[in-house]
């Protein structure tokens, strides 16, 4: 059974999910984390873990949403949380790679409150960090977050040491298909910090890159990490499992 760590099921079609989810199924997944990136996908992500058959949900604030939150935004963030299946708060974090998104003084205190929200209730974060990686890993580690996963890792051998010193999981997207250098970052991660994602609809692996992506494509990724880690696919499908349990479902 292939796990996709991360996907914005909200980002597909309404009315194709039915369609696209049976379909991960008849490739072999049998678990989806849907992750949202600001309170209406949030709000989704529990609307869809109510309806939908193996989603479990992850609700946060993305660093590109940073921006015009309104003043009780952790209240509903909260009030999301509370709800059934939600086991992470995600996607969060820190992003340096592109001048159009929020400037890092917006960036940190959602991102640092949102830390705190996780960690008073006891759950894991999701973290999107491009060109600040070990930023924020560091930041997360200085907040007392022990269970933390840093999703679609394209970053530096230095802030994947830090991560993985740090006690924190790595997520490796369809990247890893089509980069040398991310194959080679997936190679050196231990099997028990390992997760794969589509980050669907985006990221599609090949032969399919440039396409929208979709969660039984998570598959070729994981067949891809496989390869690049010199393991069969089935003992990375259960190291996979064994992490997500530990991760999000053991409180």
């Amino acid at each position: 059974m292939w796990i996709d760590c991360h996907a914005h099921l909200d980002r597909l079609p309404e009315k194709e999910l039915p369609d696209l989810l049976a379909e991960a199924v008849g490739a072999g997944v049998g678990v989806i984390l849907s992750t949202a990136t600001n309170l209406s996908s949030s709000a989704a992500v529990v609307r869809q873990c109510r309806t939908l058959t193996g989603l479990y949900g992850a609700v946060g604030i993305s660093p590109f949403d940073a921006l015009s939150l309104p003043v009780d935004w952790e209240e509903q963030l909260q009030s999301h949380i509370e709800k059934g299946k939600v086991v992470a708060v995600g996607e969060i974090g820190l992003d340096q790679s592109n001048p159009k998104y929020p400037s890092l003084e917006y960036q940190l205190p959602v991102f640092t409150q949102q830390l705190r929200i996780a960690q008073k209730r006891d759950l894991p974060v999701v973290v999107h960090s491009r060109g600040a990686e070990r930023t924020a890993a560091e930041i997360c580690r200085s907040s007392g977050i022990k269970k933390a996963v840093f999703h679609c890792f394209t970053g530096d051998r230095d802030a994947l040491r830090y991560i993985l010193e740090s006690g924190y999981y790595v997520s490796f997207s369809g990247i890893v298909t089509f980069s040398v250098a991310v194959a080679a970052l997936a190679a050196d991660v231990p099997l028990d910090r390992f997760f794969i994602e589509t980050d669907s609809p985006y990221l599609a692996p090949v032969p399919h890159r440039g396409k929208t992506n979709r969660p039984a494509w998570v598959a070729l990724v994981g067949e891809a990490a496989a390869q690049c880690k010199g393991v069969p696919a089935g003992e990375l499908q259960a190291g996979i499992k064994r992490n997500f349990e530990r991760l999000f479902l053991q409180h």
